[in-house]
């Protein structure tokens, strides 16, 4: 579908045209009709998309930048959106848009600089042909068949670079693949250990993925796991590959995924050719000394030897294989190296036979790293079942390996359906299930076994959950783990979350689980919950009861909180002190006279929460302490006391919430004997109370007196002192209760139960109710038989119903029920009338019309008609029946009418209504009718307490085990505050609950997880051991807490095991130990695990802690290891069976030897590891320490270096081990100044010696730069000790140092080699080889005969040495590292003449055409012609990475090295800087002979400018100074190149200059000022000064006269006119950049006549606004701090006033004003231009340079006068003292001060009062001070020497 026409619409000027057109790509892509695939290279829809913003009208902003944010997914979208700038242009787009856009601009950005993928994203399977690469050294080659798995999107990273192995190679991993399937338990031993010695460490450690038979062999030995043998141990040793291997990959990772290293050769061809020579360049010429073998090979030939070795030991070089087996393809394979047409195009060579491999099917069965990680895992796992000792092996490996899990696989396997992806979340999901068991297995463990094997457990089992959360973390998304976590690993989360100690250890890791456990299991997460909420509590009460019990004073807020949590806790930890504490708080609180009513409040609620608490072990306890607190305060005791303020204490009780709750609920319940006797204390207390306490007493007890009058009674002693509350008799009338209380509180005893209760109130009320204080209302004398039925007046066998009818609403109106109301009411109608109104609203008083306010008419015959409409009232309106309940003669009124009990009860009862109870009369307190008798129907409420709290449950949590145990360490943790204490002061469980009682395995748990115990525990192990297997115990244990800190970063451990281990004296224990030599296979068995440990344990310092001042381990290692008295470890180096006199054969040799391998090896890692922490230590100490240790350790690396040693392994692990050694003292600046017997020079020319042994040995006699790779471990490591030796002779003796024959010419046996052997290795098939060995040319080429040896060496190749490193250089496939190590190695004299004299070899090339030599710079030119030097660079600049990139960097703890994201400058851009630094000053260094000669001036302008603009693209982080010293450079070469050109030939050499710089100027010229001024302030090579020698500046000058000439010519064309104006904008824009800051450059312009040109070319500037700009520009550049650039400018003023009205030259105008003002001459010039001093006083107030200027006009004598005269430019002075601006004022002050010095009319002028009046405000002010201190100290200066003035 062509889409063009449509892309084109979305530029169209029109918003509704551009509009349709984005949406109709977005319809087609959301409809599938066309795929991002089909867009991706329409360049112009990305430049659309970006200019969509720059229109006036942006709609459909949303969908622009989404559409953005799919294409910059697609690898080639986003480079074409780097390539058309869209990374500035989002940049500066995003802080435009609204927030929610700005994110999409944000994930767009995120997408361009990611980096290009170092293999594509689908699974690439190669075939075994010719292959072609890109022209441009693309970042990924096409293969020409491959298999596509798109659909795989969860790996980060899949297979490595295929690597092709030789026959030799090949052959060594089939045997050791066939060993470790030897059933010889010591064979497959003896296979391992050379696999971790010597084969992983020559061979890249992708290899073994590639061709996985190693892997799955040792995958093997895994499953087989331990055996009861020796031989059961074997799985030991395939752990310990299988580590090396984890850590090995990693490493490759790194390597491949750093820039700098990244490479698009192919292995072999291209790896192993040697030069990427040109067919001009190498002709034929060949080494006569060449080996048979070397004939058919592209490698330069050395001296060695000559015959092939088959032995498949890995030193028969490239053994071809003489197998008659049949080649593929009916021959064998060829690849030659073939490159698509490029300027430097390549010979095709053939390669030696690698033998036939199937490399289809090859690849097909690798292993992806993710494969492997799983696998690795899968079969490790089980492991964690076995000792201690194994556990700390295995759960190293899973360390490693979940790292590369991380690097190689994401989130997204959890959702892939591709076959891969599945097949990973299976194994994922396999290792969970595992992990499940095995933390099952060790919590589940039995208590029956001894306490060495449970702490043993409890070890792994932390082990192994941090390694499981390390896991989840690592892959598994929490929102994922519901539909992809085993139940049985959510089982293990579960007990995770429930264990304390781990909680203690990493409460940051427990908090992930959790988060897991929320997922998967909410059942599980709410007993979770639940448990810490318990724990809570629990942690709560223990603080409670200590601040309660602590003296001073209390925050009482907070502990009543603490108080309620307590509570809360009490059904988990049944501590019922503190309901003791409880009461004894509220009574203190109530104590005062005036309290905290929130106190109060609180308190009150606490109370009330234990008088009602469910459990009754805890209602008793608490309504036994306040009867002994009331027994106290109100006891019989307190009156021979005299304490007036003892009943305080019970103030608390004095109120009737909590008299209801013991009334009501605790009478009843089975405290209630408690609860009568707390009743009858306060009842008969009145003497024990204060007047005060004891009124406070009955008005609380009033509203609670209906509850417990249902308690009076005749028999027991709380009902009679109820009952007496109510008597009206003469022995009780000084109650305080009025006598309408008491009558009705008589009256509510007629419904009780009790008939001698009835009695005895009728008896109380009866004198109220025969008596009466009003005749009207006398009733006569009742009978006895009517006095002998009252007291069952009440007593019904069925209660009425009462309820009103309330479900139909009244029809009548409210107008209507007042006149039946005025009808009752009125005193003119008949009594039978008003009977019957009475009756009719009864009846209408049963709806829901409500009379407020109806007075009872007493009529004999309307009474029954009136009471039952009072009923009904009272029945509905709750107001009516308090207000009448008060009201003594309507109860006795009440009472005397036996039909109206209905509304008797209404009346007293009505005090039931308590603010918390409801106010309805249909119900009453559920004991009230167990209590009464009441008459009618009604609900009850409060059948239990309303302070009752609901009890959490807590049977569950007691019955299952993991949350028993957790509630029991957290009571414990709590009670001893925290678990330090506990395990120091295990006290009597006596003291609290004993379910709470921990068990002895807790305590063994908690003392294994709890590490200062822990540790402390091991060390005093180690000390007390009575033999070697508890020390290896204490050990393996020790180790393990070291791992776990390891394994659990990033989460911060409560407790680091460094840390704590740095207080206890754990070196002593260990220090016995390393001062004995080992005597016999035990004691080294043992010294192995003691170094392991050591090793781990410096190994954290290095990469966890931050440096430390005084670092007490390192000092105490350094001081042991030179302790000339006792048995140093460095000695143990030379091997413990040299210092043996006893010698064993047979199977306990084979032993003895592994151990020694053994020992060998953890203490060459251990030394290694020391160095690293004496490079990050500022310890002083250790420090001088150092030296002597590094001396000494190089000694002993050097004593080992042997290579024959160990005939059985071929010299190999002693030697690999030795020269890692090697590397990292040789690392180490100062390495050889330390020794005592041997001088430094001595010391490093031993080393060079045996380092040129060993390159001999192992490369120059194994065939050079062979294709195996057995052995490339000692060739790179030798060389990089090469490489850091020659800076450690160079430090020695800068003046004389060498690696050539006089170095090796002490040692008789040494090879005269020379550096032969150096030149192959630079083309090595080993990158970092090529990388460390150009490193050492380049020091080598430092010195004189340094150069001389290199030239040598490269006699015999076709170009020598300038034609080697040319070739590496423009090899566009090699990595940026080593090409930048290349141009370091570069000859470079300082110019033509010194050449001759250099020791550098003059480059020498054969015409293969004429037959003739060309030598020195003729050579050159040929080389550099024939290379296409040129196009090769500007190819690298255009095809450059400049983008950014960002490392993931792991700071050390404590260290300020910023975020862990740090932003870094394009690896690609800065070695483009590099290269062009160092190929720009090969040019100049070279000198002009060359472009004398040479004709590529465009080509070379064009270079520049190609690599300027690359420079341009994006500035470089401003903290990054090596980045910024590299640019400053940069631009020196680009300015001297430039200059040399101009110089040399400038009318040829100046319109390609220009042309060239001219597409780009504006990037360019852009940010020279800033360079220019960093150059300046880095203190580096004049620019300008550099331009003015080389003629730039009278070129330009020229040109513009030139320009001028040719304008006066074509004054009649104005096309041609435009073109020129061009030439004339871009020159005078060069000349600003020369003449900024540069003195020297302008007297240079003014010698030039700069200031003629452009007045020539003034007419013709007039009339073009932005050359105008640009030479005005260039006039205040020229003119600024210029005494000569002053005086040029004449000829302009003619038409400044004209000029100066154009708005956007206006500013420039007055800035070259200001500059003219600076002397006389230009102040005149200014003065000469008619009405130029009103122009400036017009703009003085809004411009600077224009009050600048006025200013500086003021300081000339011969001017004052002028501007005195002039009232606008005074006005405009003296308005500047008042300005709020302060450089203002100092302007207009220092103007003033100028005006007045020596000038009596100025004087005179400005004695005013005003302007007197004016300088001193301004004075004041400035007296008071401002921030600008300098500023303002100028201006009191000012106004003070003013103010002197007009006072003379």
């Amino acid at each position: 579908m062509d889409l063009s026409s449509i892309i084109r619409k979305m530029g169209h000027s029109l918003v509704e045209i551009r509009v349709r057109a984005l949406k109709s790509i977005l319809c087609k892509l959301d409809l599938s009709l066309i795929s991002v695939h089909d867009i991706v290279q329409e360049k112009m829809l990305f430049v659309y998309l970006l200019e969509w913003f720059n229109f006036p009208e942006v709609p459909m902003k949303e969908e622009a930048l989404e559409l953005l944010l799919t294409l910059s997914k697609h690898p080639s979208a986003a480079q074409m959106l780097r390539d058309v700038g869209a990374v500035d242009f989002l940049t500066q787009l995003s802080p435009n848009v609204e927030p929610s856009l700005r994110a999409v601009i944000d994930g767009t950005l995120d997408q361009l600089f990611h980096l290009p993928e170092l293999l594509p994203s689908r699974v690439v399977v190669y075939s075994h042909g010719p292959r072609s690469t890109s022209s441009k050294g693309d970042s990924c080659f096409i293969p020409l068949c491959y298999i596509e798995h798109e659909s795989v999107r969860c790996l980060k990273f899949s297979v490595f670079p295929w690597l092709t192995l030789t026959n030799t190679d090949r052959h060594i991993l089939s045997s050791n693949e066939n060993s470790l399937g030897s059933s010889n338990p010591n064979l497959v031993r003896t296979t391992c250990e050379l696999l971790c010695d010597v084969i992983m460490q020559d061979f890249p450690a992708e290899i073994f993925l590639q061709r996985p038979g190693i892997v799955k062999s040792l995958l093997s030995l895994l499953r087989l796991g331990p055996g009861k043998e020796e031989s059961g141990y074997i799985y030991l040793s395939a752990l310990s590959c299988l580590r090396q291997l984890c850590v090995g990959l990693r490493r490759r990772l790194r390597f491949h995924q750093d820039p700098s290293f990244y490479s698009a050769k192919q292995d072999p061809v291209s790896q192993n050719s040697s030069f990427s020579y040109t067919q001009e360049v190498l002709g034929t010429q060949r080494s006569g000394a060449s080996s048979p073998g070397s004939e058919c090979s592209p490698r330069p030939s050395l001296v060695g030897r000559t015959s092939q070795r088959a032995r498949g030991d890995g030193q028969d070089g490239d053994a071809a294989s003489n197998s008659g087996s049949s080649h593929r393809s009916g021959g064998a394979v060829q690849a030659p190296r073939q490159m698509a047409h490029s300027p430097a195009d390549v010979a095709h060579v053939e390669l030696p036979d690698l033998g036939v491999e199937d490399v289809l099917e090859l690849q097909l069965r690798q292993l992806t790293l993710a494969q492997f990680t799983v696998a690795s895992m899968e079969c490790a796992i089980p492991l964690l079942k076995t000792g201690l000792h194994a556990f700390h092996r295995v759960l190293e490996l899973l360390c490693d390996a979940v790292l590369l899990l991380g690097d190689s696989v994401c989130e997204l396997v959890w959702d892939d359906r591709s076959l891969a992806g599945m097949e990973l979340k299976e194994k994922l999901q396999t290792c969970m299930e595992l992990l499940g068991d095995i933390l099952s297995y060790h919590h589940s463990c039995s208590v029956d076994i001894p306490n060495n094997s449970q702490v043993h457990h409890r070890i792994a089992y932390i082990g192994a959950a941090i390694f499981t959360i390390k896991l989840l973390q690592t892959i598994l998304p929490p929102e994922k783990a519901s539909d992809n976590l085993p139940e049985n690993t959510a089982t293990a989360l579960f007990h995770l979350c429930l264990d304390t100690s781990l909680g203690s250890l990493l409460p940051s890791m427990q908090e992930t689980a959790v988060a897991y456990l929320e997922q998967v299991n909410s059942d599980s997460h709410e007993i979770y919950r639940r448990v810490t909420r318990a724990a809570l509590w629990m942690e709560s009460t223990c603080i409670f009861l200590r601040e309660a019990q602590a003296e001073g004073e209390k925050n009482w807020l907070e502990l009543v909180e603490l108080a309620d949590q307590a509570i809360d806790g009490l059904p988990f930890h049944h501590h019922l002190p503190i309901i003791k504490e409880c009461v004894h708080i509220c009574s203190y609180l109530w104590k005062f006279e005036q309290p905290s009513p929130l106190l109060q409040t609180e308190s009150q609620k606490l109370l009330l929460k234990l008088l009602a608490h469910p459990l009754l072990p805890v209602k008793t306890e608490t309504y036994e302490c306040t009867l002994n607190l009331v027994k106290d305060c109100l006891g019989i005791q307190n009156a021979t006391r005299q304490e007036p303020g003892a009943c305080a204490g019970v103030s608390f009780l004095l109120h009737h919430r909590v008299l209801y709750e013991i009334s009501t609920f605790g009478l009843q319940d089975s405290v209630n004997a408690l609860a009568k006797d707390i009743l009858l204390f306060l009842l008969k207390g009145r003497l024990m109370m204060t007047a005060s306490a004891w009124d406070r007493f009955n008005e609380a007890l009033y509203p609670v007196m209906p509850i417990l009058q249902g308690y009076a009674s005749t028999e027991e002693s709380l009902g009679n002192c109820v009952l007496l509350i109510s008597d009206m008799s003469d022995m009780a009338r000084d109650s305080v209760f009025p006598s309408t209380a008491k009558l009705k509180a008589a009256l509510r005893l007629l419904f009780t139960k009790h008939p001698a209760v009835r009695i005895a109130a009728v008896q109380q009320f009866l004198p109220h109710l025969t008596g009466s204080d009003d005749s009207n209302t006398a009733r006569p004398k009742l009978d006895q038989q009517m006095i002998a039925s009252l007291p069952n007046l009440f007593c019904l066998k069925n209660p009425l119903d009462i309820t009103l009818d309330t479900s139909k609403k009244s029809v009548l109106k409210v107008e209507s029920v007042e006149k039946l109301f005025s009808i009752l009411y009125s005193d003119m109608v008949d009594i039978t009338l008003k009977r019957s109104a009475a009756e009719q609203l009864s009846v209408v008083l049963q709806g829901e019309i409500s009379v407020k306010a109806i007075f009872i008419v007493r009529f004999d015959c309307l009474l029954e008609p009136c009471v039952c409409i009072l009923r009904k009232l009272v029945y509905a309106d709750p107001s009516l029946r308090h207000s009448l309940a008060q009201r003594q003669l309507l109860l006795l009124t009440l009472l005397r009418v036996l039909n109206i009990a209905l509304c008797f009860v209404a009346t007293f009862f009505t005090s039931l209504s308590l603010k918390h109870l409801t106010d309805n009369i249909q119900s009453f307190v559920f004991n009230l009718s167990s209590r009464y008798n009441v008459p009618f129907q009604a609900a009850t409420h409060h059948a239990v307490s309303p302070y009752c709290c609901v009890l959490v449950p807590s049977s569950d949590l007691q019955t299952l085990n993991p949350a028993r145990q957790a509630l029991q360490v957290a009571w414990n943790t709590a009670w001893h505050s925290g678990i330090d204490n506990l395990l120091q002061e295990l006290c009597d469980s006596a003291l609290f609950h004993p379910d709470l009682k921990l068990s002895e395995t807790q305590v063994l748990w908690l003392k294994a997880v709890h590490l200062p115990t822990a540790l402390q525990d091991c060390i005093q192990a180690i000390v007390s051991a009575s033999g070697h297997s508890s020390v290896a115990s204490a050990l393996s244990r020790l180790s393990i807490y070291l791992l776990i800190d390891r394994l659990a970063f990033p989460h911060i451990p409560t407790y680091r095991c460094r840390e704590t281990l740095h207080s206890l004296s754990w070196q002593a224990a260990v220090t016995r130990f390393l001062q004995v030599r080992p005597a016999c296979v035990e004691d080294e068995r043992l010294l192995v695990g003691i170094i392991a440990f050591l090793n781990a344990y410096f190994t954290q310092i290095h990469t966890e802690f931050a440096a430390d001042s005084e670092d007490e381990d390192l000092r105490w290692i350094l001081e042991l290891l030179l302790n000339q008295d006792a048995v140093s470890l460095l000695n143990l180096l030379l091997g413990v069976e040299n210092q043996t006199s006893t010698q064993s054969t047979g199977e306990h040799q084979e032993v003895k030897n592994h151990v020694s391998q053994r020992l060998q090896r953890e203490l060459t890692h251990f030394f290694n590891t020391l160095l690293r922490c004496l490079s990050h230590t500022t310890d002083r100490l250790c420090l001088a320490l150092a030296g002597p240790f590094k001396s000494q350790l190089a000694v002993r690396l050097l004593q080992s270096l042997r290579v024959s040693d160990a005939p059985r392994f071929y010299g190999l692990p002693s030697l690999e081990r030795t020269l890692q050694g090697m590397i990292s003292v040789t690392a180490q600046p100062g390495w050889s100044s330390h020794c005592p017997d041997l001088e430094p020079s001595s010391l490093c020319s031993k080393y060079l010696s045996g380092l040129l042994e060993v390159i001999s040995s192992f490369y120059v006699e194994w065939g050079g730069n062979s294709l195996s790779f057995m052995g490339k471990g000692v060739t790179k490591n030798a060389v990089i000790c090469l490489l850091h030796l020659s800076h450690e002779m160079m430090s020695e003796n800068k003046d004389k140092w060498s690696l050539g024959n006089e170095a090796a010419a002490e040692e008789a046996s040494s090879s005269q080699l020379g550096l032969a052997w150096l030149i192959p290795l630079w083309v090595d098939r080993d990158q970092e080889v090529r990388f460390a060995s150009l490193s050492l040319g380049a020091a080598l080429s430092s010195m004189p005969s340094g150069c001389q040896a290199l030239c040598a060496s490269c006699q015999n190749i076709s170009g020598g040495l300038w034609g080697t490193l040319l070739n590496i250089l423009l090899d566009q496939q090699e990595s940026s590292m080593v090409r930048r190590e290349n141009l370091l190695v570069m000859p470079m004299p300082a110019n033509a003449e010194e050449a001759k004299d250099s020791h550098w070899q003059h480059p020498c090339v054969r015409d293969e055409v004429s037959g003739m030599s060309l030598v020195g710079l003729p050579a050159l030119q040929a080389l550099l012609y024939h290379c296409q030097y040129f196009q090769h660079v500007g190819l690298s600049a255009s095809s450059c990475y400049c983008g950014r990139y960002t490392f993931y960097i792991q700071p050390r703890v404590g260290s300020h090295c910023g975020p862990r994201l740090q932003e870094s400058a394009s690896s690609g851009k800065l070695i483009l800087l590099i290269f062009l630094n160092y190929s720009l000053q090969s040019f100049l260094d070279i000198g002009p002979t060359l472009f004398a000669a040479c004709p590529v001036v465009h080509s070379v302008c064009l270079f520049v400018a190609v690599l300027c603009q690359k420079s341009c693209d994006s500035p470089f982080p401003s903290s990054d100074a090596g980045t910024r010293d590299v640019v400053c450079m940069c631009w020196v070469d680009v300015f001297m190149l430039l200059a040399t050109l101009v110089k040399r030939d400038g009318s040829a050499a100046h319109p390609s200059v220009c042309a060239a710089l001219g597409r780009h100027w504006r990037a360019f010229a852009g940010t020279q000022v800033a360079r220019l001024s960093m150059r300046a302030k880095l203190g580096g090579v004049n620019l300008g000064l550099s331009c003015v020698l080389a003629g730039l500046i009278d070129t330009c000058v020229e040109q513009l006269k030139q320009t001028h000439t040719q304008l006066h010519l074509e004054s009649l064309r104005p096309s041609k006119a435009s073109h020129r104006k061009k030439v004339i904008k871009l020159t005078v824009e060069i000349l600003r950049s020369a003449l900024y800051c540069n003195d020297e450059c302008k007297v240079v312009a003014t010698d030039a006549h700069l200031t003629q040109a452009l007045s020539a070319l003034w007419p013709w500037l007039l009339l073009d606004d932005a050359t105008m700009e640009a030479v005005l520009e260039l006039l205040c550049v020229y003119t600024a701090n210029c005494t000569t650039g002053l005086h040029v400018c004449v000829f302009m003023f003619a038409c400044v006033c004209v000029c100066m009205l154009v708005c956007f030259l206006l500013g420039l105008w007055l800035r070259l004003l200001a500059s003219l003002s600076f002397t006389e001459d230009g102040q005149q010039s200014i003065l000469r231009l008619t009405g130029s001093l009103e122009l400036l006083a017009d703009l003085a107030p809004h411009r600077r340079h224009a009050l600048l200027t006025l200013q500086n006009l003021c300081f000339c004598p011969a001017n004052k006068s002028h501007v005195i005269a002039n009232d606008k430019a005074m006005k405009v002075l003296l308005s500047c003292l008042e300005s709020k601006v302060m450089e203002t004022r100092c302007m207009g002050a220092s103007a003033i001060w100028a005006l007045l010095h020596n000038n009596q009319r100025a004087k005179t002028a400005l004695k005013c009062p005003s302007v007197r009046l004016r300088i001193e405000k301004t004075h004041t002010i400035a007296k008071k001070g401002s921030n600008q201190e300098h500023m303002n100290t100028y201006l009191l200066e000012c106004l003070e020497n003013i103010s002197q003035l007009l006072n003379t």
